[in-house]
């Protein structure tokens, strides 16, 4: 599919596409110029700025419009409207702030002479689009449609944009009693080793030093990232840092019509010791071998779950959900991507880029070793690639992502080739 700057400039190159059924949807938007009353002009500039707005907001691609075809693909042409209508219908790009929309009216080479206007909305890095004044609104993009943002919706598209750094903002007053002591001995030994460190570091030197704890007027206080990375119980400040793991004894497609989970369990802690414990969990139990009797999944499944737990949005007050079912096992993790990926996709279709959004976890994670002496976490585009890599040893249908408002990543089993 091509991107919507590619159709934007060379829009004749893509006269077939912009007719087709896969037009409209994520990236893409008709819109027929329908001009024969005040309310129907007044109707298509509403939806012009919600599509703007929204295609700024939403994806980093930006967003392709085309005003002049109808919902079924039809050309219908903005010949027959006036000037001075247009003029005001194409005035919304002067009532929404935070966004460079370009426009380009272009004659078709068809017998009609159609007319097409052609709108690409670049995405907004570091702002909101919003309607001006002092209520303003502003919209983000699922699939084929616009949504008008709410207050959470704000603030995550403020963490997605970095407008605000999550990791470092303020998360509660420091308290010594609230450290979980194996991790910060773990990690103080490996912090000092690694940047050959003073040995008569104080744990306050050190949190301080990579921004886990801030002072200000004398008075130390945790960081967002340093409460999930360092905290005993970060649920208590973070209530949706923790891991959910639901078992069902059946197929995926047949949950609905069998009730409850078969086993639940749910992981506390700080994050180095979450993962930890899903991993003797994940080796010492038996549904993933019952699940799947292929060596090395457990590699997958592993990558899935620590992925979800380093690159998740903790501003997002829900838990990490692991569902297992007979014939799968799927991840879903609060928040999307940073980088634009669509709706649904394999990862034998697409190799992600690593994008960080929690720099900090990422790195101080890479302290912390298994018992092999190996780091537990990889870069995003090195675990995915590992991931995909070992179900194609195995024969198995790559891993494959859902990623309408959260992320789900799926692994399959035996069960489907058999």
């Amino acid at each position: 599919m091509p991107t919507p700057k590619e159709v934007f400039d060379k829009p004749l190159q893509y006269l077939d596409f912009l007719q087709s059924k896969d037009f409209e949807g994520h990236w893409f938007d008709w819109k027929e110029a329908q001009v024969n009353n005040p309310s129907q002009i007044e109707n298509l500039r509403n939806s012009l700025k919600q599509c703007i707005s929204a295609f700024a907001n939403t994806y980093r691609g930006g967003g392709l419009i085309v005003l002049g075809i109808a919902n079924d693909g039809v050309i219908k042409g903005i010949q027959h409207v006036d000037e001075p209508t247009m003029n005001n219908i194409l005035q919304v790009t002067q009532e929404l702030k935070h966004h460079a929309t370009q426009l380009e009216k272009v004659e078709l080479q068809d017998s009609e002479k159609n007319q097409l206007y052609f709108l690409y909305v670049p995405s907004t890095p570091d702002a909101i689009c919003e309607t001006l004044g002092n209520n303003p609104k502003g919209w983000r993009r699922f699939g084929p449609q616009n949504f008008l943002l709410n207050d959470q919706d704000r603030d995550q598209l403020k963490r997605d944009k970095r407008i605000i750094d999550f990791e470092t903002r303020y998360c509660c007053n420091y308290d010594t009693n609230e450290l979980h002591q194996d991790v910060v001995t773990e990690f103080k030994g490996a912090f000092i080793k690694e940047r050959n460190a003073p040995l008569d570091f104080s744990i306050e030197d050190i949190l301080a030093n990579i921004g886990a704890i801030i002072k200000e007027n004398g008075k130390y206080f945790f960081t967002n990232a340093g409460y999930l990375f360092f905290a005993s119980n970060p649920h208590s400040h973070l209530s949706g840092a923790y891991v959910r793991v639901l078992c069902y004894d059946v197929f995926a497609e047949d949950v609905k019509n069998h009730g409850s989970a078969t086993f639940e369990k749910e992981f506390y802690g700080p994050i180095p010791i979450i993962i930890r414990n899903l991993r003797s969990f994940l080796n010492e139990s038996t549904f993933i071998q019952d699940i799947d009797k292929i060596e090395h999944i457990f590699i997958a499944v592993f990558e899935a779950l620590v992925n979800a737990i380093i690159h998740r949005d903790y501003g997002i007050t829900k838990p990490i959900l692991c569902f297992v079912y007979k014939d799968q096992l799927a991840v879903k993790n609060p928040g999307g991507f940073l980088q634009q990926v669509p709706q649904y996709f394999s990862l034998s279709e697409i190799k992600l880029d690593s994008e960080r959004r929690n720099p900090k976890l990422v790195d101080w994670m890479r302290l912390i070793k298994d018992e092999d002496g190996a780091t537990f976490v990889r870069s995003l585009s090195e675990g995915t690639t590992k991931m995909h890599e070992v179900m194609e040893k195995v024969g198995l249908p790559s891993p494959y992502y859902e990623t309408v408002k959260n992320t789900t990543v799926t692994l399959y089993n035996q069960s489907i080739t058999s």
